[in-house]
């Protein structure tokens, strides 16, 4: 059974560049460049209009305030850690921005085109999923029933809460999901020479 602690944590070096990344850039916009900000966050509308693409992953990484950058790093660093030393760093680095850019493009085609976005969570979310299909190759792992009823409490209060982007919740989860799923399939179907 995996248990996350400080030595795993220090290996994990993806998940730590990522979550200081997160980190820097809002404490960077705290000191302003509103203009420069609302050139990188999700607003559905510029994408479909003016085609402006990088939106889709740049608005992964930015942040409206504390409470939204303290609780995504700290659910980065929690499902990033694990999943990140369950795959190889390719394959968490692909995890996370499928799940991410899914998030993205399904809240394009999915919510009204004035809808605005930010965060990190639909690419955590993907974590999550990643670790649901890691528990579904470890049968005897106690954990999958605590990791299913954890998912199915952060879906939940993706409904619960005004603001929250509950379409990138939802895709990234299913799109980490999948990705994390296909990845273990291929590595148990691979044969030894």
């Amino acid at each position: 059974m995996f248990v996350l602690d400080a030595s795993n944590i220090k290996n994990a070096r993806i998940t730590l560049f990522l979550i200081t990344f997160n980190t820097l850039l809002y404490l960077f916009f705290s000191f302003g460049f509103e203009d420069v900000f609302y050139l990188l966050v999700q607003i559905n509308s510029k994408v479909v209009y003016d085609l402006e693409l990088w939106r889709l992953v740049t608005s992964m990484f930015l942040h409206g305030d504390v409470l939204h950058i303290f609780s995504n790093m700290l659910s980065l660093l929690i499902f990033g850690s694990y999943v990140e030393l369950s795959f190889s760093k390719y394959e968490f680095v692909l995890i996370y921005f499928i799940s991410g850019i899914l998030g993205s493009l399904l809240t394009v085609f999915l919510l009204p085109l004035n809808t605005i976005s930010l965060g990190a969570s639909g690419a955590i979310f993907g974590l999550i999923g990643a670790v649901l299909s890691i528990f579904i190759f470890d049968r005897n792992n106690p954990l999958i029933i605590l990791g299913l009823i954890y998912a199915f409490y952060f879906v939940i209060s993706s409904f619960s809460s005004e603001g929250i982007n509950y379409i990138a919740h939802i895709f990234g989860l299913l799109g980490g999901f999948a990705a994390g799923y296909i990845l273990r399939r291929k590595k148990g179907n691979e044969q030894p020479y």
